[in-house]
């Protein structure tokens, strides 16, 4: 929380004070903090007052099955599981202060989720699970990767980006990393907020539940170390979702990496692939007419395999 307080101190719209139970000699938990919102530009409330809590536990899992047509799949997930008894007591301090909310905060960290999903696949590889070993196999031939191990990084980063693609996108912000603080509402209109799934011991963030972040409150990119605040939650009607977003899309950009695409030609045809390979495998087919759309540079410094286009 140390590193999200400083972070957010550093924006003029953004006031913080640490809380505990100590300072503050409640009868009920508190949260670990206070943020003070503003005056932001057309703002609903000259200031928004909101508790912050980041008590969680991570939880990585391997997903198998069969799809439509029969193939085998894997993917690698990630919950962050709040426990309901804590978050139910600092609710109530909420209440009791006449607070605008509680935010659950949770952080996305590339690094630890790409090097937990490798962790696990290959624990699981070595172990001789038959369906994950048939899946690794099978995408180590197909693509004509060098090894299980580099069939293991592209899973590892393909779930993460196709993860954090379809959040950056709901929540419009296609522009930052995904990477960092999500502040997340535990309540919308007096009702929990849709896409927190909640059981009898646990609140928990599913980031495939993307309708979660389209309402967010605060955002904190520790790539870029800038702060955004949702104005569609936060402001006055004006602001189009919808436009902020089709102004952020670009066809030469890598989804995975932000890295500038290249048209590669291969004996097997022509594809944008990623100037940053081989850190970054992302690469895709040309969509109809796109040659001539796209102002893509030719590769002439960056050499690729002649491996089956991935698509």
């Amino acid at each position: 929380m140390e590193e999200l307080f400083q972070l957010l101190t550093r924006n003029i719209h953004f006031n913080i004070t640490e809380l505990s139970s100590k300072t503050w000699n409640q009868n009920w938990r508190v949260p670990e903090g206070l943020i003070s919102i503003i005056g932001l530009k057309h703002g609903k409330n000259p200031v928004f007052y909101y508790g912050v809590t980041a008590n969680y536990r991570e939880e990585y899992v391997i997903n198998k099955g069969i799809s439509e047509n029969g193939n085998k799949f894997i993917n690698v997930r990630v919950y962050f599981k709040f426990d309901r008894k804590d978050i139910l007591e600092k609710e109530k301090y909420i209440v009791a202060n006449g607070f605008h909310g509680l935010l659950l905060c949770v952080k996305i960290d590339k690094d630890k989720f790409v090097k937990v999903a490798e962790k696990l696949l290959l624990q699981e590889y070595r172990s001789g699970d038959p369906h994950i070993v048939e899946v690794l196999e099978k995408m180590k031939d197909r693509n004509v990767f060098n090894s299980v191990e580099e069939s293991i990084r592209y899973i590892a980063n393909r779930d993460y980006n196709w993860l954090i693609g379809r959040l950056k996108y709901k929540a419009g912000l296609l522009n930052y990393s995904g990477e960092g603080y999500w502040l997340l509402p535990l309540k919308t209109n007096m009702e929990i907020t849709r896409g927190f799934k909640v059981t009898e011991k646990e609140i928990i963030v599913d980031l495939e539940n993307v309708e979660l972040f389209k309402n967010y409150i605060v955002y904190v990119d520790t790539k870029s170390r800038i702060v955004r605040y949702n104005r569609y939650r936060l402001c006055k009607s004006g602001f189009s979702l919808v436009d902020e977003i089709r102004k952020q899309m670009r066809d030469d950009i890598c989804p995975w990496c932000g890295g500038k695409l290249k048209l590669i030609k291969t004996k097997k045809g022509e594809f944008l692939g990623c100037s940053n390979y081989p850190k970054c495998l992302y690469r895709r087919f040309l969509k109809k007419g796109e040659e001539n759309r796209l102002k893509v540079e030719r590769s002439e410094n960056v050499s690729y395999d002649q491996s089956l286009l991935i698509r």
